[in-house]
């Protein structure tokens, strides 16, 4: 099995054109739901 031959064609689709518009797109989405600059996770205090 080539992978190279699976992910050449992927590749060049999200490269290029409306390809590379829809990747954006998916690009700004990620970037919305998971932002980098989100705080830490810390510890959860459980009332006793």
């Amino acid at each position: 099995m080539d992978l190279d031959a699976l992910l050449a064609p992927v590749i060049e689709f999200f490269s290029h054109g409306i390809g590379a518009q829809i990747a954006q797109i998916f690009w700004q989405v990620f970037s919305f739901l998971y932002p980098a600059n989100a705080e830490a996770a810390g510890p959860v205090v459980i009332p006793a």
